[in-house]
């Protein structure tokens, strides 16, 4: 029961319920959310050609298409804890590579995943020596604004 980021292509959700794929239509990510758990639409996000979301478990996934995703397809995933501070590992993991994001404090994170990586997954404003848990990843597919 794992979720998995792999950019370029999405997230792979737990129970084999699906790949929220990026590029894919407002409809076939909905679909593929769906098999997982309740999904919520037509959120508040401005600048978006569509979004919603879902919890599972400990763990909420926002997905959406900015303005400037092409075709208005899937273009940014947001992955965050439903705990803002976390102080413990997620319930659900969520990998990246065989790393464990919401499994470990930020500063054992940031001592194993390499340079590049932090730059894609971490905050910019993030304290590389907390001994705090992350509460949020995203990836994105479009140039467009993140959130």
């Amino acid at each position: 029961m794992t979720f998995r980021l792999t950019p370029g292509t999405g997230l792979v959700l737990p129970a084999h319920a699906g790949v929220l794929r990026f590029g894919m239509s407002e409809r076939a990510a909905q679909w593929a959310a769906s098999t997982l758990a309740d999904i919520r639409v037509d959120g508040w996000m401005c600048g978006t050609h569509w979004d919603f979301f879902f919890v599972y478990r400990d763990v909420t996934v926002t997905a959406y298409a900015c303005t400037a995703c092409p075709e208005q397809a899937l273009g940014h995933l947001i992955v965050e804890r439903t705990e803002r501070v976390p102080v413990r590992a997620a319930a659900v993991p969520v990998a990246f590579g065989d790393l464990d994001l919401f499994g470990y404090p930020i500063h054992e994170l940031s001592e194993v995943l390499d340079p590049s990586d932090r730059k894609l997954l971490l905050p910019p404003a993030v304290n590389l020596q907390s001994t705090h848990y992350l509460s949020a990843v995203s990836i994105d597919a479009c140039e467009g604004a993140r959130r």
